[in-house]
Formats: structure tokens, C-alpha cells, sequence
């Protein structure tokens, strides 16, 4: 009988032990979950008083894409979504929106990207030094203040087209 009762108190700790180190590990090794808004910012239901400016984040060039000719960069917004509208009733939408102006060793001209793709390609470009300006703009095409970023690389093979 004490045989039994010793058996049972010791399984009974290991037991508690367990379930005690799990909760601990549990608790350290997970954060709680970010809420929607977190994440992905301001619902586009509700008006935004006194919006926050918008800011634009632009990584380097991916090093895989460079390595077979094509340029490959990522970039983010915050306080603003990257839409396909344009006109001075879109400057007026809150949550804000825009657009990026992207503009190749100082061309004279730009293209928009307003896909919110995350990611701009250019493929095409000679081997050589190069310079990308990304340009946050508002739906007039207006540049936001500070919020133009300028990527230089080194593309060290062109596209091949096969």
C-alpha cells in the first residue's frame, strides 16, 4: 500500500511539474497575438482626425534578382495606402491614399506604381552602376514631405532574354 501511494504522489508531481514548466515555457516563448488594427493599421470605414504623415521605408535591392539582371525592391508605407486613384477629391479620403513615382538614373520621366505589390522589378537595365528614387506621392502627384528615397546598386549581369 505505501508502495502505491508513493508511486501515485510521484507521478502526481511529475505531472504537476510538467504542466507547470509547459505554462512557463508557453508564456515566454508566444506573444499574445497583434490586433488587426495593429497590423494593418486604421480601418478604411472610420474617418482619421489628425492623421499621422505618411512614411515611406525602402529596402536595398534584393541580392538574388541583382545576380540575374533584374532589380528587385521592397519597400513599405505607414499612414497611407497605396491606391490607384487620383484627383483632389482622393486628397480628401481618410485613411490617406497614394501612390509611389519611380524614377531610374535621373530620366526625365517616372512611372507610377499604385499596386501596393511591396515590390518594385526592373528588368532591362545595363550592367553597371545604377540609381532608383522612389517618390511617396498624394493623389495630385504631390510628394510628401521627405518622403522620397533613393536606391544606388551595382547590377553585376544584365537580363538575359531567351
Amino acid at each position: 500500500m505505501k508502495r502505491i501511494v508513493f508511486v501515485l504522489i510521484t507521478v502526481a508531481t511529475a505531472a504537476a511539474v510538467v504542466v507547470s514548466s509547459r505554462t512557463s515555457i508557453g508564456a515566454d516563448a508566444e506573444t499574445a497575438p497583434q490586433s488587426a488594427k495593429a497590423v494593418r493599421g486604421a480601418s478604411a470605414w472610420v474617418p482619421i482626425k489628425d492623421e499621422p504623415a505618411p512614411k515611406l521605408f525602402v529596402d536595398p535591392p534584393l541580392a538574388y534578382g541583382l545576380s540575374i539582371g533584374v532589380v528587385e525592391i521592397q519597400y513599405r508605407t505607414e499612414n497611407l495606402r497605396i491606391v490607384a486613384v487620383s484627383g483632389e477629391a482622393a486628397t480628401k479620403v481618410t485613411p490617406r491614399v497614394g501612390h509611389l513615382h519611380v524614377t531610374v538614373d535621373d530620366l526625365p520621366w517616372w512611372w507610377v506604381d499604385a499596386s501596393d505589390s511591396n515590390t518594385i522589378n526592373i528588368g532591362g537595365l545595363p550592367v553597371g552602376e545604377h540609381k532608383v528614387r522612389i517618390d511617396l506621392v498624394d493623389a495630385t502627384h504631390h510628394i510628401f514631405p521627405g518622403q522620397t528615397k533613393t536606391v544606388t546598386f551595382t547590377l553585376p549581369v544584365a537580363l538575359r532574354h531567351e
